[in-house]
């Protein structure tokens, strides 16, 4: 999923169609339609974030080495958020985790772990593949972008369209995705 295909559903959600069809036949706009459109990438990435860390995981497996045992976040593909398992020889390890690393008794293990998705640009490519669709984070984008500029009763309207879709998604996930915390109105 294209970072400026999200974006353009977003705009047309927005009833922005005028910048929806100068950003997909390849231009940038200019002056207030740039900062539209680079607020709406700033929406992107704090969607994507939140549906990563609350609602539907991202999840990756990695093999790593390390002589001293500790095995660095910063040596990680992705910035972990939650430490699944840590396997040596295919078989589960224990391990101890501090702010910087994890330590194993091992050179090589194998870790699967969630992790929050990087920042974004414009021609960039979604951490989410099938999982998430274009419409959900559209419309969480929707309903951020109206909140940033004030407009509380269509934030709130498409806040509501954006949670009702994060539900039906969680229904199809196989492990039925995360419950968040309690959600206060």
């Amino acid at each position: 999923m294209l970072v400026k295909d999200v974006i353009i559903s977003a705009l047309n959600i927005l009833a922005r169609t005028d910048l929806s069809e100068a950003l997909s036949e390849g231009g940038i706009p200019e002056g207030e339609g740039g900062e539209t459109v680079e607020t709406l990438l700033y929406c992107f990435n704090a969607v994507e974030d939140e549906l990563a860390r609350r609602y539907v995981p991202l999840s990756a497996k990695e093999e790593l080495r390390s002589y001293s045992g500790k095995f660095k976040y910063s040596d990680f593909s992705h910035s972990p958020v939650k430490i699944k398992r840590v396997l040596v020889g295919g078989k589960e390890a224990d391990y101890e985790q501090t702010p910087q690393y994890i330590a194993v008794n091992a050179d090589t293990v194998t870790i699967e772990y969630e992790y929050a998705p990087s920042k974004k640009t414009l021609d960039g490519t979604s951490d989410f593949k099938t999982e998430v669709g274009e419409r959900l984070m559209a419309l969480g984008m929707a309903a951020e972008y109206c909140l940033i500029n004030g407009e509380i009763e269509a934030s709130e309207l498409w806040e509501k369209k954006y949670r009702e879709r994060i539900d039906e998604v969680q229904r199809a996930l196989p492990s039925g995705g995360n419950i968040p915390p309690r959600r206060w109105v």
